[in-house]
Order: structure tokens, then C-alpha cells, then sequence
């Protein structure tokens, strides 16, 4: 296995902190837009927010998938 330089790593730390804020914060942000078109209070938002946090369990399983081969690979 290959050694990570901090160079690398803060490259995995930013990918991964894309992958877990933005669907959440997309989800969130939404949910509060649709709440305020239809007059509800949490309901959007929360169902916003969970599929959000679905969408970052997602692609973070995909990106350990994509980054075991790749380190397999080499």
C-alpha cells in the first residue's frame, strides 16, 4: 500500500467533505424553498435533509469503492 503525502490526504478530506455537505445542504436548502412555496413548516425540510444524508451515504460507499480499487490497482 501506498503512503498518502498531507497533499493527498487534504485532496481526500475536500472530496469527501463534497460528497456529505452539498446533498445535505442541497437537500435542506429545497426542502426550505418548497416549504415556502406550499406553506408548511418542517415537512420539506426534514425530507430535504434526509435525502440529502441518503444521497451522502451513497457517494461516500461509492468513493471508498472507487478509491479500494484504485489503491489495489497500483
Amino acid at each position: 500500500m501506498t503512503q498518502l503525502t498531507p497533499a493527498g490526504l487534504i485532496k481526500i478530506l475536500g472530496q469527501v467533505s463534497a460528497i456529505v455537505v452539498l446533498p445535505m445542504l442541497g437537500g435542506t436548502v429545497a426542502g426550505l424553498l418548497l416549504d415556502g412555496q406550499f406553506g408548511t413548516s418542517p415537512m420539506y425540510v426534514l425530507g430535504g435533509f434526509g435525502v440529502g444524508n441518503l444521497v451522502a451515504i451513497v457517494g461516500i460507499w461509492l468513493f471508498i469503492r472507487a478509491f479500494g480499487r484504485r489503491t489495489d490497482a497500483s
